[in-house]
């Protein structure tokens, strides 16, 4: 998996894209912001879907050792 900084959204949220695949082959693209709540640090999924062919051909690309 790799997680990269996504761009800025328009109310200055910071977020991030996670680039993997499952326990079953598939790839997945999340998108994903971190949330205070009290002590802890939530992980607030945005969008998550699988990846088209040609994302994946890119993905495996530009990080074939992960």
């Amino acid at each position: 998996m790799v997680i990269l900084p996504d761009k800025e959204n328009p109310q200055g949220e910071r977020r991030f894209r996670a680039i993997g695949g499952t326990s079953k082959g598939r790839y997945v693209f999340v998108v994903f912001t971190l949330r205070n709540h009290g002590k802890n640090v939530l992980l607030r999924p945005i969008s998550a879907r699988y990846m088209h062919k040609r994302e994946v051909k890119n993905y495996e690309k530009d990080y074939p050792d992960v």
